[in-house]
């Protein structure tokens, strides 16, 4: 199997994305657990049970040892039609996680980038408070796209445990989904994909954009943090807005901020919804105004004046449960769900 990433999503029945036919205890106790470390869900049910639509069949063959014939539906995976593969998980488990992966590529979940329109346009903190905000609701993950990050640590006061982009990098092989979200640091019930002094999201080749296809896999909402040249489309950079459901372009209310935004926002793909949202303002008013100035519908995000020394005291971003900033979180992530 090649590395390439399905953009499939299936929203339209439920549907598993593994179904095992099997009547060995052991047998279904393996493949449990093998479906566990790749982040895929799966359904077991008796060899003349009925048949629940799923991704990947995998049928115990009579007459072996614990082996499963796997086929997968034609509708989501074209590419593997008609064919199939008899695996044993006990003697071939990299086999059968391989399959695992490709089934899960083809469902994801929502996919949610920001970028600031400027330097210092408050895209990182906004980031993180969009995906905190959204881990309230289900499973939610943060990466830290930027290759000159020097890493979100600091700010969300994380310590030395979990993985960060340089232990990605030594990885080998495909990305299991669910043993990389596991494996990354915790942070306000949002898993984190950061750089540390070690270094920083990859800037060529694939490797950055699988990391977040994984991500994506086992998280109900993925908040990526892209650079700012993500915009230009260089290099590897040329997918990763492909991959978005949703962009948010974050600048501030300046004249010259403004005056940047007016030459970036043109540059967001036509056919990719976007949300506009204008920081550090200090009422509703002035976002709608510079909105108005940009020719685009704006959502305000309000700083509290005491931010800097909340996060200098220890605390993150969001942590003031009752501030404006945290009202407006709201609203931006009730718009980029929509």
């Amino acid at each position: 199997m090649n590395d390439r990433v399905s953009h499939r999503r299936v929203r339209t029945q439920p549907l598993t994305t593994v179904l095992l036919r099997a009547s060995t205890p052991e047998l279904v106790t393996d493949i449990e657990r093998l479906s566990h470390v790749a982040g895929v869900d799966m359904t077991a049910i008796s060899p003349d049970g009925d048949s629940p639509p799923a991704i990947l069949t995998l049928v115990e063959e009579s007459g072996t040892s614990r082996t499963v014939r796997a086929s997968f539906n034609e509708l989501f995976q074209p590419e593997f039609a008609g064919q199939h593969v008899s695996v044993n998980p006990r003697t071939e488990p990299a086999d059968l996680l391989e399959l695992f992966v490709a089934a899960g590529a083809t469902q994801r979940g929502r996919i949610v980038g920001v970028i600031g329109a400027h330097g210092g346009a408050g895209a990182t903190v906004l980031s993180v408070m969009l995906a905190r905000q959204l881990a309230q609701d289900g499973t939610a993950s943060l990466i830290d796209m930027d290759p000159l990050s020097p890493g979100h640590s600091i700010l969300l006061s994380l310590d030395g445990s979990g993985k960060r982009w340089a232990d990605i990098a030594k990885e080998s092989g495909t990305l299991l989904p669910g043993r990389l979200v596991d494996s990354l640091p915790l942070w306000k019930g949002v898993r984190v994909l950061t750089a540390d002094e070690r270094g920083a999201a990859p800037f060529t080749g694939r490797s950055g954009i699988l990391a977040a296809s994984a991500v994506s896999q086992v998280s109900a909402v993925t908040v990526i943090d892209l650079p700012r040249f993500a915009l230009l489309r260089l290099n590897s950079s040329s997918e990763w807005l492909s991959w978005l459901d949703h962009l948010v372009i974050v600048c501030s209310a300046g004249i010259t901020c403004l005056a940047t935004a007016q030459r970036v926002l043109p540059l967001a793909p036509q056919n990719l919804d976007t949300t506009l949202v204008i920081s550090g303002v200090k009422a509703v008013g002035q976002a709608e105004d510079a909105g108005h100035q940009l020719g685009a519908e704006a959502c305000p995000l309000r700083f509290e004046r005491t931010f800097d020394g909340d996060i200098d005291h220890g605390m993150t971003p969001g942590d003031r449960l009752r501030s404006g900033s945290a009202r407006d979180i709201r609203r931006i992530a009730t718009r980029v769900l929509s």
